[in-house]
């Protein structure tokens, strides 16, 4: 709903301020303020109601980053609020990390906005927001099961023409990050989930996290009968996968640490594109050399 080509036009057009002193909001201002600027899902409005909703959230911007000192405390003090408005859970964490770049922010913003409404974000912002705190290190294994409630999430990149289902969308959230965040909640995640999409895509993810653990939860949903069938099968295939490393990815794994093979595949999803993907399976695939 809001950014920075938008916000510039906003501050541009506020009226003179004088010399005079301004008094700053309080506490409980900005907390009234967050109720009446997000009181609308925005998946229930219209196209003119959205407009004229767009210029509200654009003046509220403009105000907290022109008084950063006030609502950069009050945005933290209502973004821990898992009550408030599920749309400003997003659209505030957004807003706070636009005026903070501490480390403690952007946890604040990965817990609130796993609370969101996904119908009234853009996948692409949700997408692109979770995975840039995952290439700097962040815990972002809530946030990025948070799409599994979504089976037809989906994040197109046109720069590369590249369109991601909830299952690659799930990979880049979690692989740029330490594996030890997510692997268990994965697996445990799986055990649970009794959606198809989201336990195809947990599949595909503990299939790359190639560890011992996920070898074993994958082969042992193939194996369990209460399970449905296309994902059964799903998990199958992954098993025997490991069947077809080709004799020139065994080679190319030669002088490589299993550890430095890892950490190379982490900083390659750094980067959103076809080719870092096609990296993503080549990395995966020396690793699984070096592992049999």
């Amino acid at each position: 709903m809001t950014n920075g080509k938008y916000l510039t036009i906003v501050i541009l057009a506020l009226p003179c301020l004088g010399t005079g002193k301004q008094e700053a909001p309080t506490n409980v201002d900005v907390h009234a303020e967050v109720l009446r600027t997000y009181d609308f899902h925005p998946h229930a409005l219209d196209s003119k109601q959205l407009r004229e909703k767009s210029d509200v959230l654009d003046q509220f911007w403009a105000k907290a980053k022109l008084q950063r000192d006030v609502y950069t405390p009050g945005l933290r003090r209502e973004l821990a609020d898992f009550s408030d408005s599920r749309f400003f859970l997003f659209d505030g964490s957004q807003l706070l990390l636009s005026l903070s770049n501490d480390p403690a922010d952007r946890k604040l913003a990965l817990a609130a906005i796993s609370h969101c409404d996904l119908r009234d974000v853009q996948s692409k912002d949700y997408f692109m927001l979770v995975h840039s705190m995952a290439a700097q290190g962040e815990d972002t294994t809530a946030a990025a099961f948070h799409i599994l409630e979504q089976p037809k999430f989906q994040v197109f990149i046109p720069q590369h023409s590249l369109t991601l289902a909830q299952n690659y969308s799930l990979v880049y959230m979690l692989i740029p990050t330490n594996q030890d965040f997510w692997t268990k909640p994965a697996i445990q995640r799986l055990r649970s989930d009794k959606d198809e999409t989201a336990q195809q895509s947990l599949l595909l993810l503990l299939w790359y996290a190639q560890t011992n653990d996920s070898d074993m939860a994958i082969a042992e949903f193939s194996k369990d009968a209460a399970k449905p069938k296309a994902s059964r099968s799903y998990a199958d295939e992954l098993t025997h996968r490991k069947n077809g490393i080709a004799l020139a990815e065994r080679a190319a794994a030669r002088g490589f640490s299993e550890e430095s093979l890892r950490k190379a595949r982490r900083e390659r999803m750094n980067a959103v594109s076809d080719e870092a993907l096609y990296d993503l399976d080549s990395y995966t695939a020396k690793i699984m050399a070096k592992r049999n």
